[in-house]
């Protein structure tokens, strides 16, 4: 499965309030429906829709914050492993987009700084970064700054995958 993986923190972990990507918002409007994961990750084959507010939901409207549901039953452990997760590690279809339009918005309020997403591919997995330790990954030198900061943490940064439908050969 071909894909990128760069991960995103729009703040440059310079926001003194926090290093964590849930103030970051994400807008996908043509992504109401998903693949369901199981405890694993892996998607089971199923595929439901993300009403309005829901854990899943980042299609009904703009402005809606990766963390928007972080205190919602269900959000530690979202993305499978037994609940030793928080965030997500999913995959959601684009269905009826035009040609050349934007199917993912990131943007983070803190720097001003928005990257939008086009594509041909049928979906995108949203990956919070939530098995990143704190202790491996170093940040750059450029993103110093905050007393303290050093590394990449654990929910910091968000890699948005364009890609094709994941363990689909097996499905």
């Amino acid at each position: 499965m071909l894909t990128q993986h760069t991960y995103f923190n729009l703040d440059a972990y310079k926001n003194p309030a926090t290093d964590k990507i849930w103030n970051h918002t994400l807008y996908m409007p043509y992504s109401e429906r998903f693949l369901v994961g199981g405890d694993d990750a892996v998607p089971t084959g199923k595929i439901d829709k993300a009403a309005p507010g829901s854990i899943d939901d980042f299609w009904s409207k703009p402005g809606m914050q990766i963390g928007h549901a972080s205190e919602a039953e269900g959000f530690s452990g979202h993305c499978g492993a037994g609940g030793q997760c928080e965030g997500y590690n999913g995959y959601w279809l684009i269905d009826n987009a035009p040609k050349d339009a934007v199917v993912v918005s990131l943007a983070s309020e803190f720097s001003g700084i928005k990257a939008d997403m086009k594509t041909d591919q049928v979906g995108v997995v949203i990956y919070t970064c939530n098995w990143f330790s704190g202790k491996d990954q170093a940040l750059k030198t450029t993103q110093l700054g905050v007393e303290g900061r050093k590394n990449v943490t654990r929910s910091s940064c968000v890699a948005i995958e364009a890609q094709d439908y994941p363990d689909g050969v097996n499905r």
